[in-house]
């Protein structure tokens, strides 16, 4: 069992190796994200990174991006807040983690949303552009890591994220449910 945790925990590091010297050896426009490309079925719409940017900062929509709130009935104010967020991070913490067996699964699970159109390394891409956007700031954001995400193009599975949201949705409401007992009897 301890070999087998060994040799995958080797063919992990070698895969972020691998990746992260992809990232740095590699040409700025093959390690760097440029496009968006929202799909919903058999329907697509791209969004450059930089409109997404522009928008988070000013809350200026483009074409494109107006059509998608629509099109997805989003909430622009909701969405800019989300694409505001930024999340304090510690690079070694958060390479650990990723390359941990719950770490992998996240990854694993997130990937199906947001990844390539090939779908292949797409782990191993996400964790490289997770790792890559703490690295220079600690920081991590929704935008820095679009823009962190070592290929041309991101492609984000609207029907998926739908449905993630719904299933988040229903937590929230069910945590709540359940949290809001105890607090009221420490009201009393």
């Amino acid at each position: 069992m301890g070999n087998k945790i060994s040799q995958w925990l080797s063919k992990t590091g070698i895969a972020v190796l691998v990746a992260g010297m992809a990232m740095v050896l590699s040409p700025d426009r093959v390690r760097a994200s440029e496009e968006v490309v929202f799909t919903y079925g058999g329907a697509s719409q791209s969004v450059s990174v930089a409109e997404l940017e522009s928008f988070a900062k000013t809350g200026e929509t483009s074409a494109a991006l107006d059509f998608l709130l629509k099109f997805g009935q989003q909430n622009p104010f909701l969405m800019r807040w989300i694409l505001q967020q930024e999340f304090p991070a510690n690079t070694k913490l958060i390479y650990d983690l990723l390359n941990t067996a719950p770490g992998e699964y996240v990854l694993s699970q997130t990937s199906n949303v947001v990844g390539t159109k090939s779908e292949r390394a797409n782990v191993t891409a996400l964790r490289g552009a997770l790792v890559a956007s703490a690295n220079d700031d600690s920081i991590i954001s929704l935008i820095e890591l679009l823009k962190k995400y070592p290929t041309e193009k991101v492609y984000v599975n609207g029907k998926i994220l739908a449905k993630v949201r719904e299933d988040l949705a229903q937590f929230v409401e069910d945590t709540n449910r359940y949290v809001q007992i105890p607090v009221s009897f420490l009201t009393y």
